[in-house]
């Protein structure tokens, strides 16, 4: 695999993470049912 491809995965999947992240914190911030959404995704 070449190098520019490996860093370009590697930066996707820290954008990824980012993004689950502040999805579920803005989740968990709007909504009042906000455990029974977390709970239900899957971890």
């Amino acid at each position: 695999m070449p190098d520019f491809m490996r860093k370009f995965i590697g930066l996707l999947l820290i954008f990824a993470a980012i993004g689950v992240a502040s999805c579920q914190a803005l989740l968990t911030s709007c909504s009042p049912d906000a455990s029974v959404i977390s709970s239900a995704l899957p971890r």
